[in-house]
Formats: C-alpha cells, structure tokens, sequence
C-alpha cells in the first residue's frame, strides 16, 4: 500500500490558515508522470481518538450532539482530538470520561483508519473499552453539548444498517470493533 514510486513530490508549501484546532494549506506538487499539481488543500489535524465504551451489562455507551455544519444531532460514540504528544489509548480513557463519566476496566486498539486521506492528514485511532463504569457527571468541553445514552450492541448495528447512524467516522470504528465485541455483520 506504499509503493512510494506513486508519491507526489511536494515543490511548495504555502499556509493558508491556522488556529489551534487545525493548518491548512496548499501544496504544488510534482506527480510521478511530471505533471504539476499548482493547488492541492490539506487539512492538518493532531490525530483523534474514538472509544467504544461496554459496560458491565454488555450495552455501549453513545453521546448525542448537535453537529452545526451538517445542521443535525448525531448519535456517535465519545472521542476527539488527541493533544499534541498525547498517547492516544491515555486521550480514548480521558475523552470517554469527561464525555460521558464512564471509566472503563480495560482498553484495547482495534484498528487505526484514515477519516477523509484526500484531505486531512490526520489518523484515527479506534478503541474498545471494557467494563465501562458511570462513576461521575461529565465534564464535556465548554461549547459541548451532550446526552449520553446506552443501548444494545444489535440495536446499535442495526441504526447503522437502517441508515439512522449517519457520521462515517464512527460507523467506521464501530465496524472495526465488532469483531472484538462478537459480532459480525449479516451477509447477504
């Protein structure tokens, strides 16, 4: 998946924007055959973290929250930016906490995927936590605001199919925990 002979060379490098949350800038770059590229945009992120969170009774843990740019609540699963050198199962367990007050007994990686690789440089990083806990309120970010809700682990596979779970990043996460949670998606 590598095959660096396919890599584009970057002749220039301009930024166009910055803010503590994300850079973005253009890139002129040199495509193998030699052709020039004169604007490429790139979005540069801190990598992010979502956690899939079980509790005791087998159910996972899920925040809902109104997302401006698609104008719509979404049901996700807790995550968000990992800090600058932060490892990323230590931002999972403190973005599970302060989200939703669970704590969980256990966390594993599952899988790490790439949210939007035309864009963003970003990596996701995707994590099941086991045994989750409720031992405080939230503490969500200052503009957060957040419901948290539990179901169970069909009923959230089944939103999915139904289309009633629409952010791609956590279904895509959701997909890469099913395996360590038992499940697996019906063939047709």
């Amino acid at each position: 998946m590598s095959d660096k002979s396919r890599f584009w060379k970057v002749l220039k490098s301009r930024e166009l924007f910055k803010s503590n949350f994300f850079r973005f800038r253009s890139d002129e770059c040199e495509l193998p055959d030699g052709r020039v590229m004169p604007n490429y945009y790139v979005m540069e992120f801190t990598d992010w973290v979502n956690v899939i969170p079980v509790t005791e009774d087998n159910k996972i843990v899920l925040v809902e929250q109104y997302r401006h740019a698609a104008k719509a609540v979404c049901l996700e699963v807790p995550g968000g930016a990992a800090d600058p050198g932060e490892d990323p199962k230590r931002a999972a367990i403190r973005e599970l906490r302060e989200e939703t007050g669970f704590v969980p007994e256990d966390v594993r990686l599952v899988g790490v995927h790439h949210p939007n690789p035309a864009m963003q440089n970003n990596k996701m990083h995707t994590f099941v936590a086991y045994g989750c806990k409720l031992v405080e309120s939230p503490e969500p970010d200052e503009f957060e605001d957040i419901r948290v809700v539990t179901k169970e682990i069909p009923e959230v596979i089944d939103m999915i199919l139904k289309g009633e779970m629409t952010h791609s990043i956590i279904i895509a996460s959701i997909l890469l925990a099913l395996p360590s949670l038992g499940f697996h998606l019906p063939r047709k």
